[in-house]
């Protein structure tokens, strides 16, 4: 299977499990002025698009329809309070046994369903899209692979990486890829990176509505599952009671408490995957 029919398959993929969001509303913040061009951008789109469609080619996509439209409406209702305003995000649930979610570049989001079988109401589904949208919004692995319209940027990254400095701009934006999945499945992001996403994601949590304890609440319960296991979450991220300890001060001195309190276990129990 050629990496361009792989493209292909994931945006037919992705628009199906985006049908029906047409109303979708974002804050109209712009990005860094003098940072990011707009072909910084359409670069970006591009990457993150070549990453979700390598990870559907070894993931199944699960088929529910209504799920995944379920999870894109979850998703854009925190999307709206981003400073993200130019990209377009797309969500879906993955079949897999692993509990984990995955943020590519340019608003590319997958929730595993052994993640999805672990939560017990919205709020906590939100908390975790928020988490993952607050690392393509904050562009973790954007600056970590300095993703970029000028391919000479992103070769002189990737070449200190892989000790080469005569690869073509095609042969190194695929081994940027590479790394990228790297980051994603076995080298993590920074710890400072993923604290960041963790306190992004509350207030992302908050400002939509969601009971802002539901992400270390959700941390809690699978801290002992994927610890046990030693999966890709506890190999690549912090480990779990230095996060919870955060967040739970965090909330508790900045006041997150009075700012949302939504749930809806009964929405969510709907809509829990059947397998996976």
């Amino acid at each position: 299977m050629t990496r361009k029919y792989l493209i292909i398959a994931s945006l037919c993929l992705f628009a199906i499990a985006n049908s029906g969001n047409a109303a979708r509303q974002r804050i109209t913040l712009a990005p860094e002025p003098g940072v990011y061009s707009e072909a910084d951008i359409e670069k970006e789109i591009l990457f993150g698009r070549e990453v979700a469609a390598i990870i559907l080619a070894d993931r199944k996509l699960n088929p529910d329809s209504q799920l995944n439209r379920y999870l894109n409406l979850v998703g854009q209702s925190i999307v709206r309070h981003t400073n993200r305003p130019e990209l377009e995000y797309f969500f879906a649930v993955v079949d897999s046994p692993e509990i984990n979610a995955y943020a590519m570049p340019g608003g590319y989001i997958f929730v595993t369903s052994a993640a999805l079988d672990m939560m017990q109401n919205e709020a906590e589904l939100a908390a975790v899209l928020a988490h993952e949208i607050a690392h393509v919004s904050d562009r973790h692995i954007v600056k970590a692979l300095d993703i970029r319209a000028d391919d000479e940027s992103m070769t002189a990254i990737v070449s200190k990486m892989v000790g080469s400095t005569a690869e073509t701009a095609n042969v190194v934006f695929y081994q940027a890829v590479d790394h990228a999945l790297a980051l994603l499945f076995s080298k993590g992001l920074t710890v400072e990176e993923e604290f960041e996403a963790d306190l992004q994601g509350l207030y992302l949590t908050a400002f939509a509505g969601y009971d802002p304890t539901a992400y270390p609440r959700f941390l809690k319960r699978i801290s002992s599952v994927v610890e046990n296991r030693r999966g890709v979450l506890s190999n690549t991220h912090p480990p779990f009671s230095e996060r919870i300890n955060r967040l739970e001060k965090i909330i508790e001195t900045e006041g997150f408490s009075e700012l949302g309190n939504y749930k809806n276990e009964k929405r969510f129990g709907r809509h829990q995957p059947t397998g996976g």
